[in-house]
């Protein structure tokens, strides 16, 4: 067939009445999320899979910090997508007032990688000039060929006032991967977020060891505990979300703490925060002096309280605040029977060559990278001492453990006279002697 110019115009100025939905890998067009005012048939206008829910996957909203927003804090929020019969992935999500669900704006969304990406109502860039925004997938989020399922990641800044509940509503896109409209299946959700309004937080007691929560020196790349009131409005560890690029977070759900050396302050490693406890990990090259800590959350900082830093100081990790944590070769668990619920747990045998777990062993050659994972075994400048029983025990190595920031391991050879029972454990670098912890042994 002859192609004239007539067709040509026709088809890029209107002649032909050509379908306005297209299965797009580059994400939808707004308002598909199934929120209030958006369409209400979510993303099966574009997609011909039935219903949304109608099929055995899911789209969920996780939020590490529960479900809860603090004003104006910052959170990570992951949308996890998944169906076991599906192979390739998108969604849509929007923050709405709960006052206006329809119009209402909560906040900003912001990607954290190539595989999202926001778009604004009125089709303009950040910042939106009027409407709702939504942020969705990316081409190369939608990972054709991934079996099962696939998450996205993005940031989340919710208003920096209370403004009541908020919702996030999410749609999510199963697709077969075949470039067409059918054949997809769609996925919706929601959830409401509770404004919690933080406290100036107070610390009370003394820094103390997070291994030992014992008062004493601690040292650099060493994990510490402080204790107070109004300390955070959440409780929970950092996990997988709260990392960028393999950096340690300096703040959990808002929470930070600082350390101020001369003047001059500095941030720690915030692992784990609740109302009254905050963990934290000193970084690997801070000076064996003395600092102030202080915790600060979004409604102010706390007085300083006073901890000293040694050049080493080491602390043995327990499993009940008395035993030490230590695996055999085969990595299953030392211990007496029953000593970690749901675990088989074994005593450790004279001669047997043991692994125990340990922090603020000091420096490593090479030096770790301050606020960085370790990914290899840098082994310790200083190889410790370690007794068991009284009797001197031979180390084999000592590293710190790649992939658990803070965490040193020491493989040691039990004495082989070594009796029967609790013998005590402690590790020796430098001047810097550990507490005494407890190794169960049998023959």
């Amino acid at each position: 067939m002859r192609i004239n110019g007539w067709y040509l115009s026709a088809l890029l100025f209107g002649g032909f009445a050509l379908t306005t939905c297209f299965a797009h890998s580059y994400g939808p067009a707004p308002r598909v999320t199934g929120a209030p005012g958006d369409n209400a048939r979510a993303c099966t206008q574009c997609h011909a899979g039935g219903t949304p829910n109608s099929f055995t996957g899911s789209v969920k909203i996780v939020l590490a910090g529960g479900n809860v927003y603090i004003p104006g804090v910052k959170q990570r929020v992951v949308v996890q997508v998944a169906d076991a019969t599906q192979q390739r992935w998108g969604f849509e999500l929007s923050a709405r007032l709960d006052s206006d669900p329809s119009n209402g704006q909560a906040g900003e969304l912001s990607p954290t990688d190539n595989l999202t990406q926001v778009i604004c109502e009125d089709a303009g860039p950040k910042p939106c000039a009027s409407g709702v925004s939504f942020i969705q997938h990316t081409s190369a989020g939608s990972r054709n060929g991934t079996k099962n399922g696939a998450s996205f990641q993005f940031e989340w800044t919710p208003p920096s006032t209370d403004v009541g509940p908020v919702t996030l509503y999410v749609a999510g896109n199963a697709a077969n991967g075949d470039g067409g409209s059918t054949g997809d299946h769609i996925y919706t959700s929601s959830l409401q977020l509770m404004p919690a309004t933080a406290v100036a937080p107070a610390l009370t007691g003394d820094v103390v060891s997070s291994a030992t929560f014992a008062t004493g020196p601690v040292a650099a790349n060493s994990w510490v505990t402080v204790y107070g009131s109004n300390l955070s409005v959440t409780t929970r560890s950092w996990n997988e979300t709260d990392f960028t690029n393999g950096s340690l977070p300096f703040s959990l759900d808002g929470v930070s703490v600082v350390l101020t050396l001369f003047g001059a302050p500095r941030l720690a490693y915030v692992g784990y925060v609740s109302p009254t406890q905050v963990n934290f990990l000193l970084p690997s090259d801070a000076n064996a002096t003395a600092y102030q800590v202080q915790v600060r959350n979004p409604a102010g900082i706390s007085k300083q309280l006073p901890m000293t830093v040694s050049a080493n100081a080491p602390q043995l990790l327990t499993v009940d605040g008395k035993y030490v944590a230590g695996a055999h070769a085969d990595g299953t668990s030392i211990g007496k029977a029953g000593l970690i619920p749901s675990t088989t747990t074994t005593p450790a045998a004279p001669g047997e060559m043991i692994t125990f777990y340990a922090t603020g062993c000091g420096p490593t050659s090479p030096a770790l990278i301050p606020g960085l994972f370790p990914t290899q075994a840098n082994g310790l400048v200083t190889l410790p001492k370690v007794t068991i029983g009284g009797a001197d025990a031979t180390v084999a190595s000592a590293a710190v453990l790649p992939g658990a920031a803070g965490v040193y391991q020491v493989k040691v050879l039990v004495p082989a006279n070594t009796p029967n029972g609790d013998q005590p454990l402690v590790v020796q670098v430098g001047t810097g002697n550990s507490a005494s912890t407890l190794l169960t042994v049998q023959k």
